[in-house]
């Protein structure tokens, strides 16, 4: 994996992650004197590539080129503060539908940026991150290590921890949860508003799951939960249908999206 930065020597928390974590990525450092758009649309160009990681005040990026723009994604937790904080069953949707309270465990199976397991660990419950793409899993882990320094952000770190894979290599009874929480990609075509850059990046490498990807998803994250009052719990756009075709127990929606109770 292409990967941009002014000094060298800033790739070895990177690798050490990818080695640590058994991430398949081999990255390959290349120096730029400046990192504003023009210098990084030069370095995609050298070694045409449409996308790349990018070490940035260390912070790891990923850049990607849309059209004449080059954008920059992260999982940028920072900004999620002020969510996280006033988050609570009467503002967000994912809390009504998942029913967390402190000291119980979560499993986000898809985990993607981490914006919402940063939600639902801030009801206090414990939450296992899976991210089955290595280079989103990557930006999660640099993500954690980086808010490590934030005093503030202590406690809910706590409460985080972050996996590659997803929840069919989670081994049967090994990791049991009161919630597994899914929210695999979808079609671009499900979407009613535009989305946002963090969405048009996550689309463009990696694909929707079929539909034998999502009986397979949705089997395994019911054999995760308990058998009385555990739940899996799936959020989908209004418009798209049930995930698997499988009819939920109940759904939570407002105009845009939908969470699906199993």
């Amino acid at each position: 994996m292409l990967i941009f930065g002014v000094d060298a020597d800033q790739v070895a928390p990177v690798q050490s992650l990818i080695s640590t974590h058994a991430l398949p990525i081999e990255l390959s450092f290349h120096t730029l004197t400046k990192l504003n758009n023009k210098y990084l649309g030069f370095g995609l160009d050298e070694h045409q590539a449409q996308q790349a990681l990018l070490l940035e005040k260390d912070k790891l990026l990923l850049i990607q080129r849309q059209g004449n723009d080059i954008i920059k994604v992260s999982p940028d937790w920072t900004v999620q503060t002020r969510r996280v904080v006033s988050a609570g069953r009467k503002s967000e949707l994912i809390l009504q539908a998942c029913k967390l309270t402190a000291g119980m465990t979560a499993i986000d199976g898809t985990a993607g940026f981490g914006h919402d397991s940063l939600i639902l660990a801030s009801t206090g419950a414990n939450v296992i991150m899976l991210e089955s793409n290595p280079v989103m899993a990557l930006l999660l882990l640099s993500e954690y290590a980086y808010m490590q320094d934030n005093p503030n952000w202590q406690a809910l770190l706590s409460r985080l921890s972050i996996r590659y894979g997803d929840v069919r290599d989670c081994a049967d009874g090994a990791d049991v949860a009161d919630v597994v929480y899914l929210d695999p990609m979808f079609p671009k075509d499900s979407y009613d508003a535009k989305v946002n850059k963090h969405m048009q990046a996550l689309h463009s490498f990696v694909a929707p799951p079929s539909l034998d990807d999502e009986y397979q998803l949705l089997s395994h994250a019911e054999s995760l939960v308990g058998q009385t009052d555990g739940r899996v719990v799936v959020k989908r756009p209004l418009s798209a249908p049930y995930l698997a075709g499988e009819i939920p127990i109940q759904s939570w929606q407002n105009d845009a999206i939908r969470f699906d109770r199993y």
